[in-house]
């Protein structure tokens, strides 16, 4: 099975078991839905009621509802399932490893992914390692299948 990282969870909130969850992850629509099954600890569960508040995800899970069963949560981290979420594209993460070129040339891998204010942003690393903004003008085609990022313009941002 394949998880996917979607939060820690920092503390609870309140004193009927809801489980506070920081969470940066892209796709919380997904992933924070009332009857999701999450993994904690190893441990499968299910969301029963799910909202936002300030900067949290809470959340709270199975028919726990004290403060007392959901204490040895904190500091876990929650998993789900890709196939839970119902994906109809790809994840930004799942650009990691692949292949960027342009026009012919092999401009390298990208290894990372930066997630900033403005966007993303796509570090690739081949002799040099250099950014390319996660944006139409730099990115052409993602192809998942064939593991490869077709991009343009990104030639001028090697230094």
């Amino acid at each position: 099975m394949n998880k996917i990282f979607i939060g820690v969870i920092t503390g609870t909130h309140g004193i009927k078991g809801e489980l506070k969850i920081l969470s940066d992850f892209e796709r919380k629509d997904l992933a924070f839905r009332a009857q999701n099954k999450i993994w904690i600890a190893n441990n499968l569960h299910t969301i029963r009621t799910h909202r936002h508040h300030q900067n949290k995800e809470l959340i709270t899970i199975d028919d726990l509802e004290n403060i007392n069963d959901v204490l040895k949560y904190r500091g876990k981290k929650v998993y789900i399932a890709r196939t839970e979420l119902q994906l109809d594209t790809f994840l930004m993460q799942d650009l990691i490893n692949l292949e960027v070129k342009e026009k012919d040339s092999n401009l390298g891998i990208v290894k990372e992914i930066y997630q900033t204010k403005n966007g993303y942003l796509l570090k690739v690393l081949k002799n040099k390692e250099f950014y390319i903004p996660y944006v139409p003008y730099y990115i052409k085609k993602v192809d998942i299948l064939n593991h490869q990022i077709e991009v343009t313009h990104a030639k001028e941002l090697i230094l």
